[in-house]
């Protein structure tokens, strides 16, 4: 799941840095640098630190000794109590001193300074997802699963086939939407499997995976993910893109992500 989250995640910065790179030729804008935070948090794994970086100027090569940022003074508060310092090891990357696990439900604060400019960021370690049934679409040919709600989660979901190698969709088909109340059922689907995995004559197994994320996930999700032709670095479909950081000049995404069983669907 990290290198998929990354995938979508590097994806939008790069289409971000793209009209960037669009507005910065036009006569009358100017190249603005943007500090980029990156932290993806699953339960039952260690911290994986966070990393800093920095966008580049047109006409400059993407090099992480270009990018990456040095001098940030940084921590991280975990469930409002425990303060943990992030020290800088290597290629923007800033880890804690010693390991320590992640578990569910946890909240974790990230705190940064650099050149006197403030940097925060909040996830919740979401939930393993807990899956009611799973369906497959026979018209529309995707899998849907019916989870149930936890309040400060959202849900997507993913189709996986068998093979050699297996093979999984690209990105999520949509994100549900943030809801409080018990035992309440949400719906999440995948995007349609391709042709040759549809019909009987595949011999192989299909499967459904669902993710849960802390509630943010789903406004970056839709903001970068709208349809429209991107036009403006700050707008995406009519929209800002709505990473979860807060900060002058900060992009980016510091949060929890928490993968379900792989279920069988055929």
């Amino acid at each position: 799941m990290k290198k998929l989250f990354n995938i979508i995640l590097i994806s939008t910065l790069l289409i971000f840095f793209g009209c960037e790179v669009e507005e910065i030729i036009s006569p009358d804008s100017v190249y603005v640098e943007y500090t980029v935070v990156q932290a993806e948090l699953h339960p039952e794994r260690l911290f994986p630190g966070v990393r800093f970086t920095k966008t580049l100027p047109l006409g400059v090569p993407y090099d992480i000794s270009e990018a990456e940022l040095k001098n940030v003074t940084a921590y991280i508060v975990k469930n409002e109590v425990q303060v943990i310092p992030l020290l800088y090891t290597s290629e923007g990357m800033y880890e804690p001193l010693y390991e320590f696990f992640i578990h569910e439900g946890e909240i974790y604060e990230l705190y940064a300074e650099l050149e006197e400019k403030y940097i925060y960021g909040r996830t919740i370690i979401p939930r393993k997802p807990n899956v009611a049934s799973v369906n497959f679409n026979p018209n529309d040919y995707y899998f849907e699963a019916d989870v149930h709600n936890i309040n400060d989660e959202v849900y997507a979901a993913l189709w996986i086939v068998s093979g050699t190698p297996p093979s999984k969709a690209d990105d999520f088909f949509s994100v549900t939407t943030p809801s409080t109340g018990y035992n309440i059922i949400k719906k999440v689907q995948t995007s349609s499997l391709p042709e040759e995995y549809r019909n009987n004559s595949y011999n192989g197994s299909r499967f459904i995976q669902v993710y849960s994320f802390d509630t943010s996930f789903r406004d970056y999700f839709y903001s970068r993910t709208s349809g429209q032709q991107i036009n403006d670095p700050f707008v995406q479909g009519g929209g800002v893109v709505e990473w979860n950081m807060q900060g002058e000049n900060v992009i980016g995404m510091f949060i929890g992500v928490t993968p379900g069983d792989i279920i069988n669907v055929n």
